[in-house]
């Protein structure tokens, strides 16, 4: 039986090939829409990472009740504590990002690694496939200086040579015993964050001054909860740790508390809310595609309502015909999925090729079992969705109706537009909701785009030179370094100027206390920066008032600094900011005099507040603690064009030294707004697709709606109506629905706006611009879709249509 009605429907199907493919084409955009996005957030969300019993790893961080929604890294010497005081953990592991240069095996290399605790990969349950891991007592300061290498590195590096484990590498101009190789296979943990590839493992070796400061957050905490431990119970065992830490240590840990959540969550969180967004909103197309194929369906079983009539008459039950109709939905829909699977590989190649890197694990995105399943159920459930409605039409009518020569009683042929309109308002619903948010995002996108940075990105090309310890051991010999260097740079041609700091903004950067000198006793905080004197012509910060720094301001001269025009409003008060003092860390910190005021930076990028800058010297060296470690070009024509030139001018001081971090300031500003534009692009395409069906969906209605009422028109125009009026007649019944659907998204989009308000800049959940702007639209796309039935309708012979009743 079944395979006779997948025969009958096949057949039925090949008479038809332009409704087929109609069809067709209708549900693959839908579903291959889903499957790339699915595939997505299967590979980001629902995939388990890659470590043993994944579902008992937790993410360590730390929390102060004194800022609200802030997050921070944990204070090893909090570590101490909770793995110590805590019954809740198999372990508790630390973990940070390093950098560290690989020489004398080869060229010179930069390379991103991971410090670890020793038990680091005993608590993700992994191992080195060569060699062995570290242990306890190599984790302590003057016994560190042990390795293990990723497979990535040792087969590039060292062409995967088992002897590499047991002989020793030079890391930082220092040597280091190879102890083991990891997995191919294995994925560090801030690896899966889209960090640079992670080449080495070193131990932490916390040194004591680190263990014994309390206040000092720096590194990422992985955990193992205990079999049977609910992750409610951990979170009341490290309470209580915390508790203990603020009564013992009041200083540095009041409102200080240690939070976990699952390690999978906590890696996709700052992601999670975009993905489910973009989920609904393939969705919603999907939703719309399969009322349009409901609609092409209803008017495809009324066409046939007579032969269905005789089948009828002829003995077949109702049951029957319903069933061959959903038959018919469900071969559509096969089809459909078939060609939706191939549109989503596709799909699914263009996302993962334009999503930004701080999507996590998209190296693992693929037509899994598990995107397979989920199409072939979006397949069956669009199929039976969209057959059930004219399965319920055709199989109430009476057959007698139907065998008579009249097309369709009036009441039938109210019924069923009653229906046709109503799943029309649903597409322009559907579609409403999905303009609106893109709108949103727009929007927010053009308010992020207007905001001034206070500093020039385009030509200034910035890298990272990271001078070892064991070569550089002070501050002195590190800006001699790039006292020599910058000279050098500054006379390659089409170098404009040369600058060099401890961090370029949208780079990162040094966040101080200090307190001013005759003003309020209380300590300050603000964003410092150790920075050369051409640093502000490189970034083209004005000068407001005083001076810059100058080549003379050098140690054993008056320490000076520059300052912002938001520090000056918020710690300099109604007096002159110029010669006002302050200092830096304690008792006999040196005496700082501002000597001159320049304009505003968002040193962290468009979405960030304006702060408070400072800028010292990076030639008085006694006064800051961070490394001079990065340079900024700026080029008068395409600065990666000098890069190899900077190369041989660093290798011409130092033949060890790398560059890292090559990139312009415009990338960088780029990469910051990558999630916004991918964001908005994704929403935007997936709105115009649904708009698009939804404007094929109320053409179809309406153009049936007139081939209905033919008739009816036909008298009008006969009883002296003119064209003018009938066009008129046809845009009301089509506006109408038209406008319900439209009041129908705006209310849907107010609801759900509010779910993407973590996603907005700059603009609010209910923007009543961007409401009324696409409701506008939108009602223009209905008007057009309408109109040209309408004019249609307008050319009726009224001799004509009477004499074909």
């Amino acid at each position: 039986m079944i395979v006779h009605n997948i025969r009958y429907t096949l057949r039925l199907l090949r008479k038809s090939p332009g409704f087929t493919a109609i069809a067709v084409a209708t549900l693959a955009l839908g579903i291959g829409a889903n499957t790339a996005v699915f595939s997505v957030v299967d590979a980001v969300m629902l995939r388990p990472l890659p470590y043993s019993a994944p579902e008992r790893l937790v993410s360590l961080w730390e929390t102060n009740d004194r800022r609200p929604g802030a997050r921070s890294t944990v204070a090893p010497a909090n570590l101490v504590d909770y793995v110590r005081d805590t019954r809740s953990f198999d372990g508790l592991a630390g973990v940070d990002t390093i950098s560290k240069s690989l020489t004398k095996a080869g060229p010179p290399e930069q390379l991103t690694g991971e410090s670890i605790t020793w038990n680091l990969f005993a608590v993700l349950g992994v191992s080195p496939a060569i060699g062995r891991s570290f242990l306890p007592e190599e984790d302590r300061p003057g016994r560190e200086h042990v390795v293990i290498l990723s497979d990535a590195l040792w087969r590039a590096r060292f062409a995967a040579d088992r002897s590499t484990v047991g002989r020793t590498i030079t890391l930082n101009g220092e040597p280091y015993d190879v102890v083991g190789i990891m997995p191919p296979s294995f994925q560090p943990v801030t690896q899966i964050g889209a960090t640079p590839a992670i080449a080495f493992f070193v131990p932490a070796a916390y040194p004591d001054e680190l263990l014994n400061n309390h206040g000092d957050h720096e590194i990422r905490v992985v955990g193992r909860l205990k079999p049977g431990v609910t992750l409610e119970q951990g979170r009341a065992d490290l309470l209580a740790v915390s508790t203990a830490l603020e009564q013992r240590l009041p200083d540095t840990n009041t409102g200080v508390r240690a939070r976990i959540a699952p390690l999978n969550a906590d890696i996709v969180r700052n992601v999670r809310t975009s993905l489910l967004m973009l989920l609904g909103a393939v969705g919603l197309v999907l939703l719309v595609a399969c009322v349009n194929l409901a609609n092409l369906l209803i008017v495809r079983a009324i066409g046939q309502r007579h032969d269905v009539a005789i089948r009828i008459a002829l003995g077949a039950s109702r049951a029957q015909i319903a069933i061959d109709l959903l038959t018919r939905g469900l071969v559509l829909a096969a089809l459909g999925g078939a060609a939706g699977l191939l549109c989503g590989v596709w799909t699914r190649d263009a996302l993962v090729a334009m999503a930004p890197a701080s999507i996590p694990r998209l190296d693992l995105v693929a037509v899994s079992p598990r995107v397979l399943g989920a199409t072939a159920a979006i397949s069956l459930l669009t199929g039976v969705l969209a057959a059930l409605l004219p399965a319920i039409q055709i199989s109430r009518r009476d057959a007698s109706s139907s065998l008579r020569a009249t097309e369709v009683n009036a009441s039938g042929a109210r019924s069923i537009m009653r229906w046709r309109g109503s799943l029309m308002a649903a597409e322009v619903a559907a579609a409403m909701v999905l303009a609106i948010g893109a709108g949103l995002l727009v929007r927010s996108l053009a308010h992020l785009n207007a905001i001034d940075l206070g500093f020039e990105t385009d030509r200034v090309l910035t890298l990272m030179v990271r001078l070892p310890d064991a070569k550089y051991k002070d501050q002195r010999a590190r800006a001699a370094f790039f006292e020599a260097l910058t000279p050098k740079i500054q006379a390659i041609p089409g170098v404009r100027q040369a600058a060099f700091a401890n961090q370029f903004p949208m780079r990162g950067g040094w966040g101080s206390g200090f307190t001013m000198i005759g003003g309020q006793p209380e300590d300050r905080d603000a964003d410092f920066q150790a920075v050369s004197p051409a640093y502000f012509a490189a970034l083209g910060i004005p000068l407001v008032r005083g001076r810059l720094i100058e080549a003379g301001d050098r140690d054993g001269a008056p320490h000076v600094a520059v300052v912002s025009q938001t520090f000056v409003r918020e710690f300099a008060g109604a007096r002159d900011p110029i010669g006002q003092q302050f200092t830096r860390g304690g008792p006999g910190s040196p005496v700082v005099t501002i000597v001159g005021v320049v304009g505003e930076v968002r040193r962290d990028g468009k979405e960030a507040k304006l702060t408070p800058q400072v800028y010292l010297p990076a030639a008085q060296t006694d006064v800051y603690p961070v490394r001079l470690a990065s340079v900024a070009v700026r080029a008068d024509g395409d600065p990666h064009a000098l890069v190899p030139a900077i190369q041989k001018a660093v290798w011409s001081i130092d033949p060890d030294q790398p560059l890292t971090g090559v990139r312009t300031l415009d990338e960088v500003l780029a990469a910051s707004a990558a999630q916004r534009r991918f964001n908005m692009t994704l929403l935007a395409s997936f709105a115009a697709l649904a708009v698009v069906l939804a404007l094929i969906g109320v053409y179809g209605v309406i153009a049936y709606s007139v081939a209905q009422r033919t008739r009816e028109i036909g008298i009008r125009v006969a009883l002296g109506a003119t064209r003018s009026d009938v066009v008129a007649l046809v845009v009301r019944a089509g506006l109408g629905w038209s406008l319900v659907g439209v009041g129908v998204g705006l209310a849907g989009a107010l609801g759900l706006s509010r779910l993407i308000s973590g996603l907005l800049f700059g603009v609010t959940a209910n923007d009543p611009l961007t409401f009324a702007a696409i409701a506008v639209a939108m009602l223009g796309v209905a008007l057009g879709a309408t109109y040209i039935p309408a004019r249609r309708a307008a050319t009726v012979n009224p001799i004509a249509a009477l004499r074909a009743e």
